[in-house]
């Protein structure tokens, strides 16, 4: 099983404080582990890099352990509102891949898109998410020939669902060169649509 990755983080008019990461570890006579973050909480940059390492380390060290487990730990370290956050609470995405396996965990704006070969759909909607207090969980399987691709509302909300299919549809997925410049155009797009706001995304595809 291959794996393709592709990545945005634009500032826009201003600084892109959000957190990203996507990493893909092969682990002997295990299935490949493919970890994807997204992390945003206004200017609080710092905050969005603890995110990001804390659940990269979570989910690697815990990876014979309950995934639903790890992500409601993650969201209990750091997803409650509260005088440590101020009036707002950071938008978390966190998708887990072991092989064709996934578990996605979502709280706030951001979106997450499954693209087939024939089309795309919101994840969670498509799946029902089951709701764990403030944020959405849901598990399943990944056929191949897949992409899942999680961002924020900046990159959704000038562009269609048939455009986003078009250019990061498994088809088109071939490499991480052509993966990346396809979501690049995608950006492109946006500025040319006057889009102005950071915009962080991140798709991985399972061919």
């Amino acid at each position: 099983m291959d794996y393709y990755a592709a990545t945005l983080r634009e500032p826009g008019e201003k600084l892109n404080n959000d957190g990203l990461l996507i990493k893909g570890i092969h682990l002997k006579d295990r299935s490949d582990l493919v970890v994807m973050v997204l992390s945003s909480c206004g200017a609080n940059k710092k905050l969005s890099d603890r995110i990001i390492r804390n659940a990269e380390k979570l989910i690697h060290k815990g990876y014979d352990k309950d995934v639903p487990a790890l992500l409601q730990r993650l969201f209990k370290k750091f997803g409650h509102s509260g005088f440590l956050f101020g009036k707002s609470t950071p938008d978390i995405t966190v998708l887990v891949m072991k092989g064709i396996n996934y578990y996605a965990m979502n709280r706030g704006c951001n979106r997450v898109m499954r693209i087939g070969r024939l089309g795309a759909t919101d994840l969670f909607e498509e799946d029902d998410g089951i709701m764990h207090g403030q944020y959405y969980y849901l598990e399943g399987r990944l056929p191949e020939g897949s992409t899942l691709i999680a961002a924020n509302s900046a990159f959704f909300e000038r562009q269609r669902d048939t455009e986003i299919h078009r250019r990061l549809c498994p088809q088109m997925c071939v490499g991480n060169n052509e993966m990346q410049k396809n979501i690049e155009y995608l950006r492109s797009q946006l500025w040319s649509r006057g889009e102005k706001r950071p915009v962080t995304a991140a798709a991985v595809c399972v061919k």
